[in-house]
């Protein structure tokens, strides 16, 4: 046999094979275009990175030279405080150190001073007149703003000149930091800025755009706006901004140096792709053509047949074939189908209006027609009615869009589970001589209607019931593994009435908890009483913690009690569930103290072992076993919090913590954080004990201590200020000088003159 058929479609697969081969090597390229286009990113980021931080190291270094200088020349509050004059020895010196500042720093532009007292301003020139000073203007501004960063791009006149030079500028208050009596202003030159940026980059490769936050560009000198130098010098690719700046640098790559190569082979490659392509496309169909041939012939004496009425003959041909063979099968199951799956529907929707108490009127004759106990509908028979609802625990099956359960819509075990959940419970009512009727409610509840003649007595009748649930919950337990709980609702005589029953069954198994789980329980196990008040358990609840916080053995017995009670009051499980929620968070809160102790106590109230213990609870089978649970997990607690409480006594600790900090009050880095390494405590829990002890913070208490030392070393020694500040755990005298005259009063200086001299001792300064 001659296979010309098969030569044929695998010659038709020739062009697919190439089409798929150019396609990978077109992607291929492009792969390593955007390579090449990331990696070439990175660098301009890295390069642009680098500009960013040499422009704000060298700004920062300008700032803290000139601040350096501020702070350490005394010229500089002799002439804030008016002492220096015009022609005096000290102003000369104050305007020698601004030149030198000037002189020290290329990007420095200018730097001067602004009197508040008299409206004086000393510049490298000497003194002028604010009123008159060409920069006042930014001096009004500055004394009314509060931002003491760099500004953006101005125009600064020289004095005695009318030309403009551009300049950045920051302002400081002196004295430092937050001096009222003048103004310390820093000019920087954009020019001098401009050449330092323009050796640190390459033109001829790369751009490079800087604008401050006022949108003024300030590097290129004269490159027009930012849209214009982006549309001459290339492709954008990174973009960063200073946050101590507020200017915002812009870098690319310029247009035909890096990518040109790139680009010409991609768009190579993109040809030679969409060629082949078109190729592929036209031998197909060509090839097509050729190999429909013989299907067409087919399709033509196929078509001569005769039509049935309504048959469709616009499909494809392998359609029609498989139509032709399968017509009449699949005929026959789609209506066997539809006719089961109508009489499923019905019923169930019956079995809804039978619970709900709707329909009644129909009741009877829809019941004949659909006859869904296994013996039909029987005439001139007294018969008796009982609902059984059926609760399934630690059971996830599958559930539809309505929230109901339908046998046809499940699939796999969950399907071979549900029926044989169904067929057990109709199959064991058979048993005990009741017709039974089953459908699912919702998830994991099954609702029976149970049928059965008048034969026996109503008392009999409701023992042989709960003999038949017993029985099926051990089957359902052994041999399936199902955990259920069974809800029997009263005996009626008439259909109208099936929801009374249902609904005390509905009512019997919200004591799930109080009965436990795998039980039965009947309508007339629940209490007709009204509800208790669940307030009447909060004395059980607080006393119980109570017991377990004073480390009384106590709490078992109250905890016992507690759960008696719920047992006794046969409490709903919700109620249970809120009682329980209630000794939980006054557990966990009467233990948050000892929670900032130890670590290891905080683990059960917090992270996945608290969770886990809560969905424990929430999930017991019975009021038996939540009691189990809660003595279980209490107990760990207690241990732990008996063992946090003989390890750590509180006076104890208390005790180590303050020599700890009189031994090591000279160390600058003492603080809380510092204390709660030391002595594996929180931060919260030492500042907590300070406050209880001493009656004041932990700051209050180092800094008194320190101020202590420091007077005695003032009125005992000669050493300097400064020198007294670091023995006493300051960084800077400044920081001690604040601190010491805000405790005691007066300045280290003045405490020192007034203790030298008995008789004028300032009685208040001492500690």
């Amino acid at each position: 046999m001659r296979k010309s058929w098969y030569r044929r479609l695998l010659f038709s697969y020739f062009p697919i094979f190439m089409l798929t081969v150019s396609i990978l090597i077109f992607l291929s390229f492009l792969i390593v275009n955007e390579i090449s286009r990331n990696e070439t990113g990175k660098a301009n980021r890295i390069t642009t990175g680098f500009v960013l931080d040499s422009v704000e190291k060298s700004l920062t270094k300008v700032e803290m030279d000139v601040l350096s200088e501020a702070e350490t020349n005394k010229s500089y509050s002799s002439f804030l405080n008016g002492q220096a004059q015009s022609g005096s020895t000290m102003l000369y010196g104050l305007v020698g150190s601004l030149r030198a500042l000037k002189d020290n720093h290329e990007l420095v532009h200018s730097v001067y001073i602004y009197r508040t007292k008299d409206h004086t301003v000393l510049t490298r020139s000497g003194l002028q007149d604010a009123s008159t000073f060409g920069d006042y203007p930014y001096i009004e501004q500055a004394l009314r703003s509060e931002d003491r960063q760099w500004s953006p791009v101005r125009e600064w006149t020289e004095p005695g000149t009318h030309t403009s030079e551009r300049v950045i500028s920051m302002h400081k208050r002196l004295p430092l930091p937050f001096g009222g009596q003048g103004l310390l202003v820093i000019n920087i030159g954009v020019y001098p800025l401009q050449q330092m940026i323009g050796q640190m980059t390459n033109p001829t490769v790369s751009y490079l755009v800087i604008n401050d936050a006022s949108g003024q560009t300030i590097y290129p000198a004269a490159s027009g706006t930012k849209d214009a130098v982006k549309a001459e010098d290339g492709q954008q690719l990174t973009h960063l901004m200073s946050p101590r700046l507020g200017w915002s640098f812009e870098s690319g790559i310029r247009a035909g140096q890096l990518f040109e190569w790139v680009s010409v082979i991609s768009y190579v490659w993109i040809v030679v792709g969409l060629a082949v392509v078109i190729l592929a496309v036209i031998y197909i169909i060509y090839v097509t053509r050729r190999n429909y041939r013989p299907i067409q012939l087919m399709m033509q004496r196929i078509q001569q047949l005769p039509s049935r009425p309504g048959e469709e003959n616009n499909k494809d041909e392998l359609w029609m074939i498989d139509h032709a063979l399968q017509s009449l099968i699949r005929q026959t199951i789609d209506y066997e189908q539809q006719e089961h799956a109508n009489i499923l529907i019905r019923r169930r929707q019956l079995f809804l209006d039978l619970m709900e108490g709707t329909g009644t009127e129909t009741v009877e004759l829809r019941l004949n027609d659909l006859s869904p106990f296994a013996d039909g509908g029987k005439r001139g028979v007294t018969l008796v009615y009982a609902v059984m609802v059926v609760e399934l625990h630690d059971l996830d099956l599958p559930q539809t869009a309505d929230g109901s359960r339908r046998l046809e819509d499940h699939g796999g075990e969950d399907q071979r589970l549900s029926l044989s959940l169904l067929g057990v419970v109709q199959e064991l009512a058979a048993t005990y001589g009741w017709q039974g009727w089953a459908e699912w409610m919702s998830r994991k509840r099954i609702s029976i209607l149970l049928r059965k003649e008048v034969d026996d007595g109503e008392g009999l009748l409701g023992v042989k019931l709960q003999e038949m649930a017993q029985t099926g919950c051990e089957w359902l337990h052994g041999h399936l593994g199902v955990q259920l709980t069974i809800g029997i609702g009263g005996q009626i005589h008439e259909l109208a009435h099936v929801q009374d029953s249902y609904r005390s069954a509905i009512s019997a198994l919200r004591y799930r908890l109080t009965l436990g789980v795998r039980d039965i329980v009947t309508s007339e196990q629940v209490p007709q009483a009204d509800d208790i008040p669940l307030y009447s358990y909060l004395p059980l609840i607080s006393e119980t913690i109570r017991s377990f916080r004073l480390a009384s053995h106590d709490w078992r017995v109250q905890l016992e009690g507690l759960f008696g009670a719920m047992e006794t009051d046969k409490l709903k499980d919700g109620d249970i569930l809120t009682v329980m929620q209630w000794l939980q968070e006054l557990l966990e809160r009467e233990m948050r103290e000892m929670k900032d102790v130890s670590g290891a106590l905080d683990r059960y109230f917090n992270g996945p072992e608290a969770e886990r213990w809560k969905s424990e609870v929430e999930s017991a089978s019975s009021l038996a076993v939540m009691h189990t649970l809660m003595l279980e997990h209490m107990t760990t607690v207690y241990r732990t919090y008996v063992a946090a409480s003989e390890t750590k006594s509180y006076r104890a600790m208390v005790s180590e913590m303050k020599q700890y900090i009189e031994e090591h009050y000279t160390n600058p880095d003492l603080s809380l954080n510092h204390l709660s390494e030391r002595f594996d405590v929180s931060p919260k829990y030492a500042s907590h004990l300070f406050k209880t002890e001493f009656d004041m913070k932990f700051v209050d208490f180092l800094t008194r201590l320190r101020m202590n030392h420091a007077q005695q070393m003032l009125c005992n020694t000669t050493e300097t200020v400064q020198h007294i500040a670091t023995q006493v755990g300051y960084a800077n005298s400044i920081t001690f000088g604040r601190v010491f005259k805000r405790v005691v009063g007066v300045t280290p200086g003045d405490y020192r003159k007034l203790r030298l001299k008995p008789e004028d001792s300032l009685t208040g300064g001492a500690l």
